[in-house]
């Protein structure tokens, strides 16, 4: 596996000079065994458990975001990497939400052990580049082969709500089969409540890369529909959700188009939309597309307007009331495909306008 990351032989080998251990663990696994590169590299150390001695350690690698320190996690880019450095550690719930927990970090902890708070068996891999080994103590390869999504421990998982989101975008992004007792648990989570512990920027977060990292988010979307958490994306009869299914699938991985889509059928977007995210540029875009979509039947972003207040100076009008009203209306007939040109869209003015020269 190393052989995909040369470049971070150097740091792997500083580390190693200081008598630390790195491993490779998390999505960077799982994606080099689908053939694929990672730029987020996760990387646990083994055998230092003093995180000032850390930052010392990793002073000649520039600016390090010591934000997560107290937890044991270093941040800092490295090349075209972005690299997570972190200690071992165990995560016990403390609170409700995906940030409850209490993190106690620990430098002889083994790898088995430490990967047991990990979300799916697919992300509980780890690679030791020292001795280019795969550590799979929870059989990670083999369900990624068998295309199984498995949650590593029941007891744990249900312990953070997102990894229900998590669940759905992994399926769709990887083609995966959700395993039926990991279907279940998130069943049983969702009835008790659990989705109403996230925020909304969370939950629109794990949507977003559903849309935006799966060539089919339909996949994603039926086994959220499964699990019992269609109403996030507000109710929908089932004629129109598989309606809904084919249209996602078949547009463009554009965020503000597959919204779009998402949302074309559901009765009021606008509310829709507003659960799901605050983002003021989303909020004022996505309805537009919707209104577009239902007059024209075309799921696209919306075409510059061909005719400009300066063009109506030119034709001799005077700024005023009046030239919004002629904008709206020449703005209408482009989008009904009357002209599509400069020069076509002045003849229309002075036509439709009655416009004298």
């Amino acid at each position: 596996m190393i052989q995909r990351y040369p470049d971070l032989l150097p740091l792997i080998d500083h580390l190693a000079l200081h008598k630390i251990t790195p491993i490779l663990v998390g999505g960077c696994v799982r994606d080099h065994l689908l053939g694929h590169e990672s730029l987020d590299i996760d990387i646990e150390l083994y055998g230092i458990d003093d995180t000032t001695e850390l930052a010392k350690i990793l002073t000649p690698y520039g600016k390090i975001n010591e934000v997560g320190k107290s937890f044991g996690v270093f941040k800092f880019r490295y090349g075209k990497y972005s690299i997570d450095l972190s200690l071992p550690r165990t995560e016990n719930k403390s609170a409700k939400g995906h940030k409850g927990f209490v993190v106690e970090t620990y430098s002889d902890l083994d790898f088995a052990t430490a990967a047991q708070r990990r979300d799916f068996t697919i992300n509980a891999m780890g690679y030791n580049p020292l001795t280019q080994t795969l550590l799979d103590p929870h059989h990670g390869a083999d369900d990624l082969k068998a295309k199984r999504l498995v949650c590593v421990d029941p007891m744990t998982f249900i312990e953070d709500p997102l990894r229900i989101l998590r669940a759905v975008q992994f399926v769709a992004r990887f083609d995966l089969i959700c395993d039926p007792n990991l279907l279940m648990l998130c069943r049983q989570m969702i009835q008790q409540g659990a989705l109403e512990e996230l925020p909304k920027e969370r939950i629109f977060e794990e949507l977003r890369k559903l849309l935006m990292l799966s060539q089919k988010p339909s996949l994603g979307l039926s086994l959220l529909a499964q699990m019992g958490a269609k109403h996030l994306l507000a109710p929908i009869n089932d004629e129109t959700w598989n309606k809904t299914l084919v249209l996602v699938d078949n547009t463009p991985k554009d965020l503000e188009l597959r919204l779009c889509a998402l949302l074309l059928e559901t009765q009021n977007p606008q509310s829709t939309l507003e659960q799901l995210t605050a983002q003021r540029s989303l909020l004022s875009s996505i309805p537009k597309l919707i209104q577009y979509a239902r007059k024209y039947g075309v799921i696209a972003h919306l075409p510059n307007p061909i005719v400009q207040g300066r063009d109506l100076i030119a034709l001799g009008l005077t700024p005023g009331l009046a030239f919004k009203n002629i904008l709206h209306s020449a703005y209408e007939a482009q989008l009904n495909a009357i002209f599509s040109t400069k020069a076509e869209a002045i003849q229309w003015l002075k036509t439709h306008l009655v416009i004298a020269l």
